[in-house]
C-alpha cells in the first residue's frame, strides 16, 4: 500500500490533482473533512475550539460556525497556530487508525492519497507516508481561482499569508507540479506523474 501526501497552498489546484488521482482507483482521504466531523458537538475537539475562541464560533444550531471560525483563525498567524495544535493532533490519530485499518483488510488499496493542505505545518503527518507531492502557483492564480468561487479577495489573501509558502512546501516534497492556470495542462501533467511515479510503486 503506497501512501502519497498531496499538499498546496489554498486555490493552487490540490482538489483537481486529488480527484484525478480517484480516478485511478486511489483511496483519497480528505484531512479537512476529517476535521470537520471532529468538530461535531460532543467531540472533545468542539469543546476545545470553543475555549480557544469563544462562543461566537458557534451559530445559533449550536454547531461551529466554519466561516466565523476561519474568520478568527485566519486574523492572525498566531491564531491560525491556535487552531492547528488543536486539529492536529486529532486529525492524526483519526488518520492512524484509517490507515492500519486498510492495510490489514485482505486486499489493502494500491495507493491511498491523503489531501493535506498544511502539511508543514503538520509535519507529523509526514511519518504517515511513503511520498510527498506538492502543487505549486503563483499566488494571484490562486487568489482568482477562490475569487471565482465566492471568496472575496481579502479573505484569501488573508489566508495565504497566514498559511506556509510554496518554497517551504518545495523542502517537504519529492515531487513538485507546478499549475499555472491552464486546467488541461495541469490534469495532464498530473496524470503523467501518476504514469510515472506512483503506478510503478503502488503494489
Amino acid at each position: 500500500m503506497y501512501v502519497l501526501a498531496v499538499t498546496g497552498g489554498i486555490g493552487s489546484g490540490k482538489s483537481v490533482a486529488a480527484q484525478v488521482f480517484a480516478d485511478r482507483s486511489a483511496i483519497v482521504l480528505d484531512l479537512d473533512r476529517i476535521a470537520k466531523e471532529l468538530l461535531e458537538p460532543g467531540m472533545p475537539v468542539f469543546a476545545h475550539i470553543v475555549e480557544a475562541f469563544g462562543p461566537e464560533v458557534v451559530g445559533e444550531d449550536g454547531r461551529i460556525d466554519h466561516p466565523a471560525l476561519a474568520t478568527a483563525a485566519f486574523a492572525s498567524s498566531e491564531n491560525a497556530s491556535k487552531l492547528n495544535a488543536i486539529v492536529h493532533p486529532a486529525v492524526h490519530a483519526v488518520l492512524t487508525g484509517i490507515l492500519d485499518a486498510l492495510a490489514v483488510q485482505a486486499q489493502p488499496p494500491r495507493v491511498v492519497v491523503l489531501d493535506v493542505p498544511l502539511l508543514v505545518e503538520a509535519p507529523m503527518f509526514l511519518e504517515l507516508v511513503d511520498g510527498v507531492v506538492a502543487i505549486s502557483a503563483c499566488e494571484d492564480d490562486r487568489v482568482a481561482r477562490c475569487v471565482a468561487k465566492g471568496m472575496s479577495e481579502q479573505d484569501v489573501r488573508r489566508r495565504i499569508e497566514c498559511q506556509a509558502g510554496d518554497s517551504e512546501r518545495r523542502e517537504i516534497a519529492d515531487y513538485v507540479i507546478e499549475n499555472d492556470g491552464d486546467l488541461a495542462a495541469f490534469r495532464s501533467d498530473v496524470v503523467d506523474f501518476w504514469d510515472m511515479e506512483v503506478a510503478p510503486r503502488a503494489t
